[in-house]
């Protein structure tokens, strides 16, 4: 069973919970405030963990208070955070969530330290194996991305690239990337055309990131499940019905986290997919992004 190798964001989640998200210029009363660990990095790493992976981050935070409660949060979900460092003349990232009652969310990031980590830092924490997993997202920087890619690809790891938020990939970086995994928003960013509206389109949304380089892609539908491709086949997966909506915040994360440590067990693509929209579906049950994990059941290597 191979590692899943995190590298990218880590966050202090700052939530509260509102009846409606407000409308531009309008202010309104929040029922509650929590501070919590999040940024997408960290909320994949913890979500591999729980699914049964041997988890590892590699981030940076804060020599702050905010630092060392996520730090300790993170590795109380499991995770390896030996390679986590701590930058004296930073803060540690920060983002700001409205959450309203029916479970959609808004989002504002600051970066903070997560604009410190580099490709140099990975190379010098591990050295991926061919049945380990590399997991990237969109909160540290593309140049970053693209060095760590072309590391792992030489190394013969497995990458799993989350392209969120989203930005254009050069077609030769995606082709090393064994797995693009977007919404539908940032499937339209990626692609240069609209955003899917319907399964249909967003099963022709993943032929064509498929088209880009990547091996496969999976974009998540929220309430809707996932549609993916690997060129070959194509699938909609829907999503499970497990329990009242609470929180979608951390939904994404725990798919990707999940579909990550299903690939590192050992799962084929389709079955890694199944994983993540299962634990993406659990993870809507509960507050908060990591917090919401507990329910992520490990999977069994097949």
């Amino acid at each position: 069973m191979g590692r899943v190798i995190v590298i990218g964001s880590i966050n202090e989640d700052i939530t509260v919970t509102v009846d409606r998200l407000p409308r531009p210029g309008e202010t309104l009363s929040g029922t509650s405030l929590t501070h919590r660990l999040g940024g997408k990095g960290a909320n994949q790493s913890a979500a591999a963990a729980h699914a049964g992976a041997q988890s590892l981050f590699i981030g940076r935070v804060g020599a702050d208070q905010s630092g060392a409660a996520i730090r300790a949060e993170l590795s109380s979900h499991g995770v390896d955070v030996s390679h986590l460092l701590v930058d004296d003349d930073t803060t540690t990232g920060i983002a700001m969530i409205a959450v309203s009652a029916s479970g959609e969310n808004t989002i504002i990031l600051d970066a903070g330290a997560n604009g410190r980590v580099t490709a140099e830092q990975a190379r010098e924490a591990v050295e991926p194996s061919p049945g380990d997993v590399v997991v990237l997202q969109g909160e540290i920087g593309a140049e970053v991305n693209e060095r760590v890619i072309r590391w792992a690809h030489r190394a013969g790891a497995r990458i799993v690239f989350n392209i969120a938020p989203a930005y254009r990939v050069a077609p030769e970086v995606l082709a090393l990337v064994d797995c693009v995994v977007v919404n539908e928003t940032e499937a339209g960013i990626v692609l240069g055309r609209p955003a899917p509206q319907d399964t249909d389109s967003a099963l022709d949304a993943a032929d064509g990131l498929v088209g880009l380089g990547p091996r496969s892609a999976l974009v998540t539908l929220g309430g809707h499940g996932a549609a993916w491709s690997d060129g070959d086949r194509s699938e909609h997966v829907p999503a499970l019905e497990l329990g009242p909506v609470v929180d979608t915040t951390g939904a994404g994360d725990a798919a990707v986290g999940a579909l990550a440590a299903a690939l590192a067990a050992g799962s084929d693509f389709p079955g890694a997919v199944r994983a993540g929209v299962r634990a993406g579906s659990t993870a809507v049950l509960a507050e908060g992004a990591a917090a919401s994990y507990a329910g992520i059941e490990p999977l069994q290597a097949p």
